[in-house]
C-alpha cells in the first residue's frame, strides 16, 4: 500500500510539473507576407533566433501576400492562445480583424513595417531605405530621366518605400515615371516581363537617361534578366533589401545598386520589444524601431560582403 501511494504521489508530482512547464513554455506566432522572400526569411530568422534564445517556440504561417490569409492566421493564433504575434509587412489597416482577435485574447502584436495602432506594441520603418534608394538613383541619372517604378501595395514596407520614391521625384519635371504594380507570387517573372516591354518602348540612345526602380530585389532580378536578354547596359537599376542574389548581381555589374535593410536585426529587436512590453505591462509605450541601411554598389560590394559573410 505504501509503495502504491508513493507511486501515485510521484506520478501526480510529474503531472503537475509537466503542466507547469507546459504553461510556462511560450509561443511566438509569425505571420509572413511571403515566407520564401529573402527579406522575410531574414526577419523570421532574427525573430526565431531571439525567441528560441528566450526559450520560446515559434510557429510561422505563410500568407502568400493575402491580407485575408493574414487575418485568418492571426485569428488562428489567437484561438491557439499563443503568447505573442509578429506580423510581417502588412499595413495595420489591412489586419483589423486579426488585431481585434489578438486584443480580445490579450496577445501583444509586433509588426515589421506596419503602423502603430491599438494592439501593436512595436513596429519598424521602411522609409529610410526608400529615401536612400531614390536619392542614389537621381544621383546617377540626374533630374532628367525616364524611370520604370515597380511598386507593391499589399506590402507595407513597399508602401513606405513607394512614398519615399514619390516624394523623391516630386517636383522634378524632367523625371518621367511609368508605374507598374508587381504581382506576387511570381514577382521575378513579373519583373522580367514588365522590364522587357518597357525596354522595347524605351530604346537605347534616347534623349534622357533610363532607370528601373523596384521596391524590393526580386522583381529587379527579373528586370536584370530582361536587360541581359536585350543586351542593354544603358539602364540604371536600383532596388531595396540587399538579398544575396541582388548583392551578387551588383558584384557582377549587372545591377547598379541595392539598399541593404538589416532585416535579421530588425526581427530580433521587434521580438525584444515584445518581451519588454510584456514585462512593462500598461506602462509600455509603443515604439518604432529604425536601423539605418547601406547603399551597396560595385564600389563597396566586396567590402560589404566581407563584413556580412552570412548575407542578410
Amino acid at each position: 500500500m505504501k509503495r502504491l501511494l508513493l507511486a501515485l504521489l510521484t506520478a501526480g508530482t510529474m503531472i503537475v510539473s509537466t503542466a507547469v512547464q507546459a504553461q510556462d513554455h511560450k509561443t511566438l506566432g509569425i505571420v509572413a507576407l511571403l515566407a520564401n522572400d529573402a527579406l522575410n526569411i531574414a526577419v523570421i530568422g532574427g525573430a526565431t533566433d531571439a525567441a528560441k534564445a528566450a526559450g520560446w517556440d515559434v510557429k510561422v504561417t505563410d500568407t502568400q501576400a493575402s491580407a485575408d490569409q493574414a487575418n485568418a492566421a492571426m485569428n488562428n493564433f489567437a484561438a491557439q492562445h499563443v503568447d505573442a504575434i509578429f506580423v510581417l509587412a502588412f499595413a495595420s489597416s489591412s489586419i483589423g480583424s486579426g488585431l481585434a482577435a489578438a486584443r480580445d485574447a490579450h496577445i501583444p502584436v509586433g509588426t515589421w513595417g506596419g503602423e502603430i495602432v491599438p494592439g501593436i506594441v512595436a513596429t519598424t520603418s521602411g522609409r529610410q531605405v526608400g529615401d536612400d534608394s531614390v536619392k542614389y538613383l537621381l544621383e546617377k541619372t540626374g533630374e532628367k530621366a525616364n524611370v520604370l517604378a515597380m511598386t507593391f501595395h499589399p506590402g507595407k514596407l513597399c508602401i513606405d518605400r513607394g512614398v519615399a520614391f514619390d516624394e523623391g521625384v516630386k517636383g522634378k519635371a524632367g523625371v518621367k515615371v511609368d508605374y507598374s504594380e508587381v504581382v506576387a507570387p511570381g514577382q521575378v517573372q513579373f519583373g522580367n516581363a514588365t522590364a522587357a516591354a518597357w525596354l522595347t518602348a524605351h530604346p537605347a540612345g534616347g534623349d534622357a537617361p533610363l532607370a528601373i526602380w523596384s521596391c524590393w530585389d526580386e522583381p529587379m532580378q527579373g528586370a536584370v534578366a530582361a536587360l541581359r536578354q536585350a543586351g542593354r547596359t544603358d539602364v540604371t537599376t536600383v532596388s531595396i533589401n540587399g538579398s544575396a542574389q541582388a548583392l551578387q548581381l551588383v558584384k557582377e555589374g549587372d545591377m547598379t545598386a541595392t539598399v541593404w535593410q538589416p532585416a535579421y536585426q530588425e526581427g530580433k529587436e521587434v521580438f525584444q520589444a515584445i518581451l519588454d512590453s510584456m514585462k512593462a505591462g500598461e506602462s509600455w509605450q509603443p515604439k518604432t524601431i529604425e536601423i539605418p541601411g547601406v547603399v551597396v554598389t560595385k564600389d563597396n560590394v566586396d567590402k560589404f560582403m566581407a563584413e556580412h559573410p552570412n548575407g542578410m
